[in-house]
């Protein structure tokens, strides 16, 4: 995998993985913060769909 390289399955599962647990943190000190708790679900539904269809691929 390249230095850049953010076009690739496993490139973005591991961008996914570093923005849930930086809004995951954020909602530890914000638990009335309804919006990062949208997105975040957002985001962990996109992560599982992606490693759904990685599986099915191989």
């Amino acid at each position: 995998m390249k230095k850049l390289d953010t076009g690739s399955n496993l490139a973005q599962l591991l961008y996914l993985n570093k923005n849930i647990k930086i809004i995951t943190n954020h909602l530890k000190q914000n638990q009335h913060d309804y919006n990062s708790y949208r997105i975040l679900i957002k985001k962990v539904t996109k992560k599982k769909q992606m490693i759904k269809s990685l599986l099915k691929k191989k």
